[in-house]
Protein backbone atom coordinates (compact mmCIF):
# COMPACT_ATOMS: atom_id res chain seq x y z
CA UNK A 1 0.00 0.00 0.00
CA UNK A 2 1.38 3.66 -1.08
CA UNK A 3 2.65 6.02 1.88
CA UNK A 4 3.17 9.51 2.56
CA UNK A 5 0.13 10.64 0.69
CA UNK A 6 -0.11 13.65 2.86
CA UNK A 7 1.37 16.83 2.65
CA UNK A 8 1.90 19.24 5.14
CA UNK A 9 1.42 22.61 2.86
CA UNK A 10 -1.93 21.27 0.94
CA UNK A 11 -3.52 18.64 3.10
CA UNK A 12 -2.44 19.42 7.03
CA UNK A 13 -2.04 23.41 7.23
CA UNK A 14 -5.73 23.80 6.23
CA UNK A 15 -7.19 20.80 7.81
CA UNK A 16 -9.76 22.19 10.30
CA UNK A 17 -9.20 21.43 14.06
CA UNK A 18 -12.47 20.10 14.90
CA UNK A 19 -16.18 19.31 12.53
CA UNK A 20 -19.46 21.09 13.35
CA UNK A 21 -21.59 19.58 15.33
CA UNK A 22 -23.93 16.98 13.43
CA UNK A 23 -21.14 16.38 10.90
CA UNK A 24 -19.45 13.21 10.01
CA UNK A 25 -16.03 12.32 11.06
CA UNK A 26 -13.32 13.21 8.05
CA UNK A 27 -10.24 10.71 7.37
CA UNK A 28 -7.32 11.89 5.89
CA UNK A 29 -5.18 8.95 5.19
CA UNK A 30 -1.50 9.06 4.46
CA UNK A 31 -1.61 5.60 3.12
CA UNK A 32 -0.37 1.65 4.83
CA UNK A 33 -2.36 2.55 7.31
CA UNK A 34 -1.75 6.11 8.90
CA UNK A 35 -4.81 8.57 9.20
CA UNK A 36 -5.63 11.60 10.82
CA UNK A 37 -9.17 11.70 12.08
CA UNK A 38 -11.04 14.74 12.81
CA UNK A 39 -13.98 14.85 14.53
CA UNK A 40 -16.28 17.00 16.65
CA UNK A 41 -14.34 17.13 19.66
CA UNK A 42 -10.63 17.65 17.66
CA UNK A 43 -7.91 16.09 15.08
CA UNK A 44 -6.53 12.72 16.24
CA UNK A 45 -3.72 10.84 14.30
CA UNK A 46 -4.23 6.81 14.22
CA UNK A 47 -2.78 4.10 12.57
CA UNK A 48 -4.54 1.25 11.45
CA UNK A 49 -4.03 -2.23 11.29
CA UNK A 50 -5.13 -6.22 11.59
CA UNK A 51 -3.64 -8.33 14.46
CA UNK A 52 -4.38 -12.11 14.78
CA UNK A 53 -7.10 -11.68 11.73
CA UNK A 54 -9.21 -8.47 13.87
CA UNK A 55 -9.17 -4.89 12.95
CA UNK A 56 -7.29 -2.68 14.99
CA UNK A 57 -6.40 1.46 15.61
CA UNK A 58 -3.22 1.96 17.34
CA UNK A 59 -3.50 5.81 18.78
CA UNK A 60 -1.00 8.25 18.16
CA UNK A 61 0.40 11.18 19.71
CA UNK A 62 -0.36 14.30 17.71
CA UNK A 63 -4.18 15.79 18.89
CA UNK A 64 -4.07 19.62 19.64
CA UNK A 65 -4.26 19.23 23.25
CA UNK A 66 -1.17 17.53 23.23
CA UNK A 67 0.70 19.31 20.36
CA UNK A 68 0.05 22.26 22.67
CA UNK A 69 1.40 19.88 25.89
CA UNK A 70 4.55 19.37 23.99
CA UNK A 71 4.97 22.39 22.06
CA UNK A 72 4.93 21.09 19.16
CA UNK A 73 4.10 22.89 15.93
CA UNK A 74 1.71 21.92 13.19
CA UNK A 75 4.40 21.57 10.04
CA UNK A 76 6.32 18.73 12.08
CA UNK A 77 2.97 16.88 13.04
CA UNK A 78 2.98 14.79 10.41
CA UNK A 79 6.57 13.95 10.82
CA UNK A 80 5.94 12.78 14.70
CA UNK A 81 2.86 10.73 13.39
CA UNK A 82 5.09 8.84 10.75
CA UNK A 83 7.56 8.13 13.17
CA UNK A 84 4.70 6.27 15.13
CA UNK A 85 3.56 4.65 12.38
CA UNK A 86 7.07 3.36 11.35
CA UNK A 87 7.23 2.06 14.96
CA UNK A 88 4.05 0.28 14.93
CA UNK A 89 5.20 -1.21 11.71
CA UNK A 90 8.34 -2.68 13.24
CA UNK A 91 6.63 -3.78 16.04
CA UNK A 92 4.20 -6.10 13.71
CA UNK A 93 6.93 -7.02 11.79
CA UNK A 94 8.58 -8.57 14.99
CA UNK A 95 5.24 -10.33 15.64
CA UNK A 96 3.93 -8.10 18.45
CA UNK A 97 1.48 -6.12 18.72
CA UNK A 98 1.95 -2.34 18.91
CA UNK A 99 -0.75 -1.93 21.57
CA UNK A 100 0.15 -3.98 23.73
CA UNK A 101 4.11 -3.12 23.64
CA UNK A 102 3.04 0.23 24.47
CA UNK A 103 0.83 -0.62 27.06
CA UNK A 104 3.61 -2.81 28.63
CA UNK A 105 6.12 -0.19 28.88
CA UNK A 106 3.63 2.55 30.12
CA UNK A 107 3.09 0.06 33.15
CA UNK A 108 6.95 0.15 33.15
CA UNK A 109 7.08 3.29 33.66
CA UNK A 110 4.52 3.74 36.05
CA UNK A 111 6.09 1.18 38.30
CA UNK A 112 9.50 3.10 37.75
CA UNK A 113 7.76 6.02 39.39
CA UNK A 114 6.60 4.22 42.10
CA UNK A 115 9.68 2.26 42.72
CA UNK A 116 11.45 5.88 43.09
CA UNK A 117 8.34 7.35 45.46
CA UNK A 118 8.98 4.37 47.27
CA UNK A 119 12.63 4.27 47.56
CA UNK A 120 12.71 8.07 48.37
CA UNK A 121 10.32 7.54 51.52
CA UNK A 122 12.63 5.12 52.61
CA UNK A 123 15.33 7.23 52.63
CA UNK A 124 13.31 9.64 54.61
CA UNK A 125 12.29 7.49 56.78
CA UNK A 126 15.49 6.09 57.21
CA UNK A 127 16.82 9.67 58.03
CA UNK A 128 13.93 9.81 60.27
CA UNK A 129 14.71 6.89 62.36
CA UNK A 130 17.98 8.50 63.32
CA UNK A 131 16.48 11.31 64.46
CA UNK A 132 15.06 11.88 68.27
CA UNK A 133 12.03 13.60 69.58
CA UNK A 134 14.27 16.83 70.11
CA UNK A 135 14.97 16.71 66.51
CA UNK A 136 11.50 16.49 65.85
CA UNK A 137 9.87 19.25 68.42
CA UNK A 138 12.99 22.00 66.80
CA UNK A 139 11.82 21.29 63.34
CA UNK A 140 8.07 21.86 64.48
CA UNK A 141 9.06 25.15 66.25
CA UNK A 142 11.22 26.48 63.31
CA UNK A 143 8.72 25.78 60.48
CA UNK A 144 5.21 25.64 62.36
CA UNK A 145 6.03 27.98 66.18
CA UNK A 146 7.12 30.77 64.01
CA UNK A 147 3.94 31.11 62.78
CA UNK A 148 2.37 31.37 66.45
CA UNK A 149 1.53 34.14 68.47
CA UNK A 150 4.89 34.96 70.56
CA UNK A 151 3.04 34.07 73.83
CA UNK A 152 1.53 30.79 72.48
CA UNK A 153 5.35 29.86 70.78
CA UNK A 154 6.77 30.72 74.52
CA UNK A 155 4.13 28.28 76.64
CA UNK A 156 4.50 25.54 74.34
CA UNK A 157 8.60 25.69 74.62
CA UNK A 158 8.14 25.94 78.04
CA UNK A 159 6.06 22.91 77.85
CA UNK A 160 8.53 20.80 76.12
CA UNK A 161 11.81 21.92 77.98
CA UNK A 162 10.04 21.62 81.38
CA UNK A 163 7.44 18.33 80.89
CA UNK A 164 8.85 16.90 78.12
CA UNK A 165 12.45 16.77 76.82
CA UNK A 166 13.84 15.16 79.60
CA UNK A 167 11.78 12.45 79.71
CA UNK A 168 11.05 11.59 75.81
CA UNK A 169 13.72 14.39 74.27
CA UNK A 170 16.58 11.70 73.54
CA UNK A 171 14.41 9.16 72.65
CA UNK A 172 14.76 7.60 68.51
CA UNK A 173 10.99 8.98 66.79
CA UNK A 174 10.16 5.57 65.93
CA UNK A 175 10.62 4.08 69.87
CA UNK A 176 8.72 7.10 71.61
CA UNK A 177 5.35 5.84 73.51
CA UNK A 178 2.70 7.04 75.66
CA UNK A 179 3.94 5.04 79.11
CA UNK A 180 6.33 7.76 79.52
CA UNK A 181 3.67 10.34 78.49
CA UNK A 182 1.25 9.03 80.93
CA UNK A 183 3.61 9.28 83.78
CA UNK A 184 3.94 12.96 83.01
CA UNK A 185 0.44 13.84 82.90
CA UNK A 186 -0.46 11.74 86.45
CA UNK A 187 2.37 14.01 87.97
CA UNK A 188 1.38 17.13 86.88
CA UNK A 189 -2.44 16.33 87.32
CA UNK A 190 -1.29 15.26 90.97
CA UNK A 191 0.19 17.95 91.54
CA UNK A 192 -3.08 19.95 90.68
CA UNK A 193 -1.86 21.31 87.20
CA UNK A 194 -4.33 19.81 85.40
CA UNK A 195 -5.13 22.31 82.52
CA UNK A 196 -0.91 22.36 82.00
CA UNK A 197 -1.07 18.23 82.10
CA UNK A 198 -3.28 18.45 79.25
CA UNK A 199 -1.92 21.42 77.27
CA UNK A 200 1.59 18.89 77.42
CA UNK A 201 -0.54 15.99 75.73
CA UNK A 202 -1.97 18.04 73.08
CA UNK A 203 1.34 19.62 72.09
CA UNK A 204 2.34 16.17 71.77
CA UNK A 205 -0.44 14.91 69.53
CA UNK A 206 0.03 17.63 67.63
CA UNK A 207 3.76 17.57 67.43
CA UNK A 208 3.31 13.79 66.02
CA UNK A 209 0.37 14.73 63.00
CA UNK A 210 3.01 17.81 62.04
CA UNK A 211 5.64 14.83 61.66
CA UNK A 212 3.20 12.56 59.79
CA UNK A 213 2.73 15.36 57.25
CA UNK A 214 6.25 15.63 56.25
CA UNK A 215 7.55 12.22 56.12
CA UNK A 216 9.09 12.49 59.66
CA UNK A 217 6.98 9.96 61.10
CA UNK A 218 5.53 6.75 59.95
CA UNK A 219 2.11 6.35 58.86
CA UNK A 220 1.75 3.50 61.39
CA UNK A 221 3.64 5.23 64.60
CA UNK A 222 2.04 3.93 67.51
CA UNK A 223 1.47 7.56 69.26
CA UNK A 224 -0.75 8.74 65.81
CA UNK A 225 -3.94 6.81 68.18
CA UNK A 226 -2.98 8.80 71.55
CA UNK A 227 -5.90 10.30 72.76
CA UNK A 228 -5.92 12.67 75.52
CA UNK A 229 -7.32 11.19 78.87
CA UNK A 230 -10.73 11.69 80.19
CA UNK A 231 -11.39 14.10 82.13
CA UNK A 232 -11.91 13.27 85.56
CA UNK A 233 -14.34 15.14 87.55
CA UNK A 234 -13.97 15.60 91.26
CA UNK A 235 -17.07 15.88 93.45
CA UNK A 236 -16.47 17.44 96.83
CA UNK A 237 -17.50 16.57 99.92
CA UNK A 238 -20.86 18.82 99.83
CA UNK A 239 -21.82 17.50 96.73
CA UNK A 240 -21.88 14.32 97.29
CA UNK A 241 -25.16 12.55 97.36
CA UNK A 242 -24.99 11.40 101.43
CA UNK A 243 -24.01 15.09 102.02
CA UNK A 244 -25.79 17.20 100.19
CA UNK A 245 -29.14 19.33 101.17
CA UNK A 246 -30.29 21.66 98.87
CA UNK A 247 -31.33 24.23 101.31
CA UNK A 248 -27.97 24.18 103.16
CA UNK A 249 -26.91 25.08 99.22
CA UNK A 250 -29.22 27.79 98.65
CA UNK A 251 -28.72 29.54 101.50
CA UNK A 252 -24.90 29.49 101.12
CA UNK A 253 -24.81 31.16 97.75
CA UNK A 254 -28.22 33.04 97.58
CA UNK A 255 -31.00 32.61 96.06
CA UNK A 256 -29.87 34.00 92.46
CA UNK A 257 -27.86 30.18 92.21
CA UNK A 258 -31.19 28.73 91.34
CA UNK A 259 -31.13 27.65 88.07
CA UNK A 260 -27.45 28.00 87.48
CA UNK A 261 -26.38 24.26 86.52
CA UNK A 262 -22.61 22.73 87.42
CA UNK A 263 -22.01 26.08 89.84
CA UNK A 264 -19.79 24.14 92.84
CA UNK A 265 -17.92 26.28 94.82
CA UNK A 266 -14.88 26.50 91.80
CA UNK A 267 -13.23 28.23 89.25
CA UNK A 268 -15.39 27.70 86.18
CA UNK A 269 -18.62 29.38 86.48
CA UNK A 270 -19.96 32.76 86.22
CA UNK A 271 -20.74 35.42 88.73
CA UNK A 272 -24.11 36.48 89.60
CA UNK A 273 -24.89 40.09 89.35
CA UNK A 274 -25.27 40.23 93.30
CA UNK A 275 -21.79 38.79 93.18
CA UNK A 276 -20.92 41.63 90.46
CA UNK A 277 -22.40 44.40 92.59
CA UNK A 278 -20.32 43.62 95.45
CA UNK A 279 -17.29 43.16 93.91
CA UNK A 280 -17.27 46.10 91.66
CA UNK A 281 -19.10 48.32 94.54
CA UNK A 282 -17.25 47.26 97.48
CA UNK A 283 -14.22 44.86 97.11
CA UNK A 284 -12.78 46.10 94.18
CA UNK A 285 -12.48 49.93 95.07
CA UNK A 286 -11.14 49.38 98.55
CA UNK A 287 -8.31 46.66 97.30
CA UNK A 288 -4.82 47.38 96.80
CA UNK A 289 -4.90 46.04 93.79
CA UNK A 290 -3.13 47.76 90.52
CA UNK A 291 -5.50 50.17 88.73
CA UNK A 292 -4.07 48.47 85.51
CA UNK A 293 -5.12 45.04 86.59
CA UNK A 294 -8.63 46.81 88.20
CA UNK A 295 -9.05 47.99 84.67
CA UNK A 296 -8.64 44.76 83.02
CA UNK A 297 -11.09 43.07 85.33
CA UNK A 298 -13.93 45.51 84.26
CA UNK A 299 -12.61 45.20 80.85
CA UNK A 300 -12.85 41.66 80.40
CA UNK A 301 -16.43 41.97 82.38
CA UNK A 302 -17.65 44.91 79.53
CA UNK A 303 -16.28 43.00 76.19
CA UNK A 304 -15.99 39.43 76.71
CA UNK A 305 -12.49 39.39 75.63
CA UNK A 306 -10.37 36.72 76.22
CA UNK A 307 -7.29 38.03 79.33
CA UNK A 308 -4.79 37.16 76.91
CA UNK A 309 -6.42 39.15 74.93
CA UNK A 310 -6.81 41.69 77.30
CA UNK A 311 -3.35 41.94 78.47
CA UNK A 312 -1.84 42.61 74.96
CA UNK A 313 -3.99 45.35 74.09
CA UNK A 314 -1.90 48.15 71.81
CA UNK A 315 -3.53 51.73 71.67
CA UNK A 316 -2.72 51.01 67.74
CA UNK A 317 -5.64 48.65 67.75
CA UNK A 318 -7.70 51.29 69.78
CA UNK A 319 -10.01 53.75 67.97
CA UNK A 320 -11.48 56.46 70.70
CA UNK A 321 -13.10 58.18 67.82
CA UNK A 322 -15.70 55.20 66.89
CA UNK A 323 -15.16 53.69 70.33
CA UNK A 324 -14.08 50.14 68.62
CA UNK A 325 -11.01 48.06 68.78
CA UNK A 326 -9.95 45.96 66.26
CA UNK A 327 -8.04 43.06 67.55
CA UNK A 328 -5.97 41.96 64.10
CA UNK A 329 -6.02 38.46 63.09
CA UNK A 330 -2.65 37.65 64.45
CA UNK A 331 -3.00 38.67 67.97
CA UNK A 332 -6.80 36.21 67.91
CA UNK A 333 -6.82 32.23 68.70
CA UNK A 334 -8.81 31.39 65.61
CA UNK A 335 -6.58 33.49 63.04
CA UNK A 336 -9.95 36.00 62.06
CA UNK A 337 -9.69 39.89 62.98
CA UNK A 338 -12.29 40.54 65.19
CA UNK A 339 -14.44 43.97 66.75
CA UNK A 340 -15.26 44.89 69.81
CA UNK A 341 -17.64 47.64 70.68
CA UNK A 342 -16.68 50.11 73.05
CA UNK A 343 -19.54 50.63 75.42
CA UNK A 344 -19.80 53.92 78.08
CA UNK A 345 -18.69 51.29 80.66
CA UNK A 346 -15.53 49.50 79.03
CA UNK A 347 -14.89 53.46 77.35
CA UNK A 348 -14.71 54.51 81.02
CA UNK A 349 -11.60 51.67 81.93
CA UNK A 350 -10.05 52.92 78.26
CA UNK A 351 -9.92 56.39 79.21
CA UNK A 352 -8.17 55.73 82.81
CA UNK A 353 -5.63 54.04 81.37
CA UNK A 354 -4.98 56.86 78.38
CA UNK A 355 -4.31 59.38 81.37
CA UNK A 356 -1.31 57.14 82.85
CA UNK A 357 0.00 55.69 78.99
CA UNK A 358 3.53 54.93 79.39
CA UNK A 359 4.33 53.27 76.47
CA UNK A 360 2.41 51.49 73.52
CA UNK A 361 0.41 48.99 75.68
CA UNK A 362 -3.50 49.82 77.21
CA UNK A 363 -2.41 48.04 80.34
CA UNK A 364 1.33 48.21 80.35
CA UNK A 365 3.78 46.41 82.88
CA UNK A 366 4.92 48.44 86.04
CA UNK A 367 8.64 47.90 86.18
CA UNK A 368 8.93 47.20 82.08
CA UNK A 369 9.38 50.23 80.24
CA UNK A 370 7.85 48.56 76.84
CA UNK A 371 5.93 45.64 77.97
CA UNK A 372 1.73 44.67 78.98
CA UNK A 373 1.43 43.64 82.26
CA UNK A 374 1.49 39.92 82.52
CA UNK A 375 -1.59 37.53 82.81
CA UNK A 376 -0.33 36.02 85.63
CA UNK A 377 -0.39 38.55 87.65
CA UNK A 378 -3.61 39.78 87.48
CA UNK A 379 -4.22 35.94 88.18
CA UNK A 380 -2.23 35.83 91.36
CA UNK A 381 -3.85 39.91 92.42
CA UNK A 382 -7.24 37.62 92.13
CA UNK A 383 -6.37 34.42 93.84
CA UNK A 384 -4.22 35.83 96.95
CA UNK A 385 -7.15 37.85 97.80
CA UNK A 386 -9.48 35.13 98.03
CA UNK A 387 -9.38 32.20 101.20
CA UNK A 388 -12.52 30.27 101.60
CA UNK A 389 -13.13 27.39 104.26
CA UNK A 390 -10.79 24.41 103.77
CA UNK A 391 -7.76 26.54 102.75
CA UNK A 392 -4.44 26.75 104.30
CA UNK A 393 -4.20 29.91 105.57
CA UNK A 394 -1.06 30.12 107.17
CA UNK A 395 0.25 29.11 103.58
CA UNK A 396 -1.66 31.93 102.11
CA UNK A 397 -1.02 34.44 104.51
CA UNK A 398 3.10 34.10 103.56
CA UNK A 399 2.12 35.44 100.41
CA UNK A 400 2.64 39.36 100.59
CA UNK A 401 -0.63 40.51 98.61
CA UNK A 402 -2.36 38.56 100.85
CA UNK A 403 -1.56 39.51 104.22
CA UNK A 404 -4.41 42.36 104.88
CA UNK A 405 -6.29 41.41 101.74
CA UNK A 406 -6.50 37.65 102.23
CA UNK A 407 -10.18 37.73 101.64
CA UNK A 408 -11.07 40.80 99.72
CA UNK A 409 -12.07 39.25 96.56
CA UNK A 410 -14.36 36.49 98.52
CA UNK A 411 -18.02 35.81 96.86
CA UNK A 412 -21.02 34.18 98.05
CA UNK A 413 -21.15 32.00 95.27
CA UNK A 414 -17.64 30.44 96.06
CA UNK A 415 -14.21 30.27 94.04
CA UNK A 416 -13.44 32.37 90.98
CA UNK A 417 -10.66 33.64 88.17
CA UNK A 418 -10.02 35.61 85.80
CA UNK A 419 -11.47 33.90 82.77
CA UNK A 420 -14.63 33.69 84.72
CA UNK A 421 -15.04 36.95 83.69
CA UNK A 422 -15.15 35.53 79.84
CA UNK A 423 -18.01 33.27 80.91
CA UNK A 424 -20.04 35.55 82.99
CA UNK A 425 -20.05 38.52 80.25
CA UNK A 426 -21.14 35.58 78.07
CA UNK A 427 -23.98 34.51 80.57
CA UNK A 428 -25.49 37.36 82.03
CA UNK A 429 -25.31 38.77 78.67
CA UNK A 430 -27.98 36.18 77.60
CA UNK A 431 -30.14 36.61 80.69
CA UNK A 432 -29.84 40.45 80.74
CA UNK A 433 -30.86 41.34 77.07
CA UNK A 434 -32.85 37.95 75.88
CA UNK A 435 -29.66 37.96 73.29
CA UNK A 436 -29.90 35.11 71.20
CA UNK A 437 -26.64 32.54 71.36
CA UNK A 438 -26.04 33.33 67.95
CA UNK A 439 -24.73 37.13 68.61
CA UNK A 440 -23.36 36.79 72.37
CA UNK A 441 -20.87 34.34 70.26
CA UNK A 442 -19.92 37.25 68.04
CA UNK A 443 -18.95 39.55 71.12
CA UNK A 444 -17.00 36.52 72.19
CA UNK A 445 -15.22 35.53 68.87
CA UNK A 446 -16.47 31.85 68.45
CA UNK A 447 -15.70 30.67 65.56
CA UNK A 448 -18.72 29.77 63.65
CA UNK A 449 -20.29 27.51 60.47
CA UNK A 450 -21.64 29.31 57.33
CA UNK A 451 -25.14 28.88 57.35
CA UNK A 452 -26.93 28.07 53.89
CA UNK A 453 -27.81 31.09 51.74
CA UNK A 454 -25.70 33.48 54.17
CA UNK A 455 -22.00 33.78 54.30
CA UNK A 456 -19.68 34.14 57.47
CA UNK A 457 -18.90 38.09 56.11
CA UNK A 458 -21.93 38.83 55.24
CA UNK A 459 -23.58 37.41 58.72
CA UNK A 460 -20.91 39.04 60.85
CA UNK A 461 -21.42 42.48 59.51
CA UNK A 462 -25.04 42.86 59.42
CA UNK A 463 -25.40 41.95 63.42
CA UNK A 464 -22.84 44.52 64.32
CA UNK A 465 -25.54 46.82 65.43
CA UNK A 466 -27.53 43.82 67.82
CA UNK A 467 -23.30 43.44 69.14
CA UNK A 468 -23.10 46.84 70.16
CA UNK A 469 -26.48 47.12 71.64
CA UNK A 470 -26.26 43.81 73.86
CA UNK A 471 -22.73 45.41 74.77
CA UNK A 472 -24.28 49.27 75.76
CA UNK A 473 -27.27 47.32 78.10
CA UNK A 474 -24.35 45.13 79.67
CA UNK A 475 -22.39 48.27 80.29
CA UNK A 476 -25.08 49.81 81.57
CA UNK A 477 -25.73 46.65 84.17
CA UNK A 478 -22.29 46.69 85.22
CA UNK A 479 -22.36 50.71 85.73
CA UNK A 480 -25.37 49.59 87.81
CA UNK A 481 -23.50 46.87 90.01
CA UNK A 482 -20.36 49.61 90.26
CA UNK A 483 -22.88 51.91 92.19
CA UNK A 484 -24.85 49.08 94.24
CA UNK A 485 -27.87 47.75 93.02
CA UNK A 486 -28.93 45.21 90.55
CA UNK A 487 -30.32 45.10 86.91
CA UNK A 488 -33.66 43.73 85.93
CA UNK A 489 -32.85 40.79 83.75
CA UNK A 490 -35.35 39.52 80.98
CA UNK A 491 -35.86 35.93 82.25
CA UNK A 492 -39.09 34.84 82.77
CA UNK A 493 -39.25 35.59 87.00
CA UNK A 494 -38.09 38.77 86.50
CA UNK A 495 -36.52 39.78 89.93
CA UNK A 496 -34.68 43.12 90.73
CA UNK A 497 -31.83 42.22 93.18
CA UNK A 498 -32.17 43.97 96.57
CA UNK A 499 -29.66 46.77 96.95
CA UNK A 500 -27.15 46.32 99.38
Amino acid sequence: MAKNKLSYESDIKNAPENIAKGEKEIFLRDGDGLELRITQSGRYWQYRYTWEGQRCVFPINGDKSERDEKETTAKNELAEARRWAAWCRAQKNANLDPRKVRAEAEAARKQAILDAEAEQIRTVQAKAAQLTMNDLYAQWDKTHGVTLDAHWRAVRRSHWQCHLAPIIGSTPIEEANKVPLMEVHDQLTSQGKKATARSVLSLLIQLIGWGVERGLVTDDHRLLTFKLPKRQEVVTDGQKSENFKADDYIIKHGIEIIGQDGEDDKAGRALQFSELRDLLSKSLPKSSQALTGKCIIRYMLATGVRASQAVRLRWDWVSLEHRVVIYPTGSMKKRKMHHVHLSDYAFKQISLMLAIRVNDFVFPAPLKDAAHVRRDNVSTDIATRQHYSGDDLAKRMKLRRAIDQYNFYNLTGGKWALYDLRRTAATRLMELTGSNWDIVQKILAHSQKETRGETDKYDRYSRWADRCNALNQWGEALALCEEGSAPLTTSQNIIKLKEG
